[in-house]
């Protein structure tokens, strides 16, 4: 007799869509659906998480069926320092502007991979926050603060 979940790394990655389509449904439940011509503010959320929800159900059932890899050992540095960056980026946005929020969430980000040296991380994240400002503030033209001392949307 074998083991009862035969793709750990899959059976985990359904039970985690399970989990983010669940909360989407219940952040979502107090939102008017609206119709299919009319969506409301809940119907985004509703539909992605039924379909998250059912994506994740079919992950997990098939893990339990299908052989797959082995589950490596956790390494905390990525999760800690990629954690870190998002909450950062969230902090800075509103305070300090797109540039400075990219360039933080980018730099930290890069730190995850133990062999990033830091003039590599710098020019990383340097290009990355030009292509955000192109596409967010150039290209689809969204109000965001970029620098802080101008607290301009340009």
């Amino acid at each position: 007799m074998g083991r009862i979940v035969r793709a750990p790394g899959d059976f985990l990655a359904g039970v985690i869509f399970v989990a983010v389509g669940v909360a989407a449904l219940v952040i979502g439940r107090g939102y008017r659906l609206g119709t299919l011509l009319s969506m409301g503010p809940g119907y985004f959320p509703r539909i992605i998480g039924i379909l998250f929800t059912a994506f994740g159900l079919v992950v997990a059932i098939m893990a339990l069926r299908v052989d797959g890899e082995k589950l490596d050992a956790w390494r905390v540095r990525p999760i800690v320092l990629i954690t870190a960056a998002i909450v950062a980026f969230g902090f800075c946005l509103e305070r300090y502007g797109l540039v400075v929020a990219s360039m933080v969430l980018l730099v930290v980000a890069c730190f995850a991979d133990r062999g990033r040296k830091v003039p590599e991380a710098i020019g990383v994240a340097a290009l990355l926050t030009l292509i955000a400002w192109v596409v967010f503030v150039k290209g689809l033209e969204m109000p965001l603060l970029v620098w802080p001392e101008f607290g301009g949307t340009n």
